[in-house]
């Protein structure tokens, strides 16, 4: 019987179990169904990279551990640390074994009762210990509970009642909750997309030294912080082969990129007091000139806050390497801001965002260079 405390920590470890495969083109599960044992690396460190993710959040250390230990097997042949028996958490067995079966109900169509617990039973001793294979039979045997765990019109009122049950993670006195949360959906989104690795807190970073200059509120500095982090979050969203593409974009596919502003606004908006995020967030694709996306809004229809995004993830774009370009200096991608002032920019924003950027932007050439000469 596990308690209270220890149900809570598997319960959030199952939602967040494969968040260090985000980045894959597929959900992670497509590679698992494809062989017992990944032959390619960075689905094998699929778990490890969660672990590190998730370790971040106060109050997850245990959560993130039986996350690290999710695909060890009960005869130390699993991975990605070979550990066997009682070395394995406990919470990380149940996982496992949930997933396995879960995996069996989409890989096989329509699977009786009597073949899942019969491929239960053939993991005995070898993925699962004797005795969970035991408990899982249990609950297959259980007709309500098994019933209700297939029917998919019934997944959201069961996971509110377990929720319900097990209770929410409390945070720490004096901890910015929010602001883990933002910093660590900001590491999901860059991964995403290999291109954009660390995009997310250099926009964040840029405009809130922007903001800082311009003589903005505290209040109005710390939301410009969060919607940097998050501008990019509709990109979860959109498939990695589009965001990956090398050469320009179809017109269809130019509309469905375009699309992630939508769903960056459609998701920041189901977070409780987020409403001026969402708006602020989804828009750093709009122009000055009213030119832009998703709603083609002008000038002051767009936040201040907004405005210095739009110029900072533009800016940042123009001197990170692409698919289908190399990279402009600084002095270039200055020079393309300062042409498009009053039009795809805001002056006010131009003039206090171009000496910050160019010296963010030697800082993190120094940086490079010192990282260079150290390989070296």
């Amino acid at each position: 019987m596990m308690l209270a405390e220890e149900r809570k920590d598997v319960f959030y470890a199952c939602l967040l179990h494969d968040i260090g495969g985000i980045g894959f083109s597929d959900h992670i599960i497509h590679y698992l169904l494809k062989e017992e044992i990944p032959k390619d690396p960075a689905v094998l460190a699929h778990s490890l990279t969660g672990a590190e993710i998730v370790i971040q959040i106060p109050n997850m250390d245990k959560a993130a551990k039986f996350i690290l230990n999710h695909h060890e097997w009960y005869n130390g042949r699993g991975y990605p640390l070979g550990r066997q028996r009682e070395e394995i958490p406990l919470g990380a067995q149940i996982i496992n074994i949930s997933d396995h079966i879960d995996m069996l109900l989409r890989n096989v169509t329509a699977p009786s009762r009597e073949d899942v617990i019969k491929a239960v039973n053939g993991w005995r001793e070898r993925q699962f210990s004797s005795a969970l294979a035991d408990c899982a039979i249990d609950m297959l045997n259980n007709n309500t509970l098994y019933e209700e765990a297939l029917d998919p019109n019934r997944i959201a009122e069961l996971f509110e009642a377990v929720r319900n049950d097990t209770g929410i993670i409390s945070m720490p006195a004096g901890v910015d909750a929010i602001g883990i949360a933002c910093e660590v959906f900001s590491q999901l989104i860059d991964t995403k997309h290999h291109y954009t690795i660390g995009h997310s807190k250099r926009v964040s970073r840029a405009s809130l030294l922007i903001g800082l200059d311009m003589g903005l509120t505290h209040d109005e500095l710390t939301k410009i912080k969060w919607a940097g982090l998050l501008h990019d979050v509709g990109k979860l969203g959109i498939s990695r082969k589009l965001l990956d593409k090398p050469g320009r974009l179809t017109p269809e596919e130019y509309e469905l990129m375009k699309s992630h502003s939508v769903l960056t606004r459609e998701i920041l908006e189901m977070i409780t007091d987020f409403k001026e995020i969402s708006v602020m967030a989804s828009a750093d694709h709009e122009r000055y000139d009213g030119k832009g996306y998703p709603y083609g809004l002008k000038g002051e229809e767009v936040s201040t806050g907004a405005r210095i995004i739009t110029l900072v993830d533009a800016f940042d774009a123009m001197t990170s390497d692409r698919s289908y370009r190399r990279a402009m200096s600084a002095d270039e991608a200055c020079e393309e801001v300062k042409k498009n002032s009053g039009t795809q920019f805001d002056p006010a924003v131009v003039k206090s965002a171009l000496p910050i950027l160019r010296s963010l932007n030697m800082v993190k050439d120094a940086l490079a260079k010192q990282q260079m000469t150290g390989r070296a």
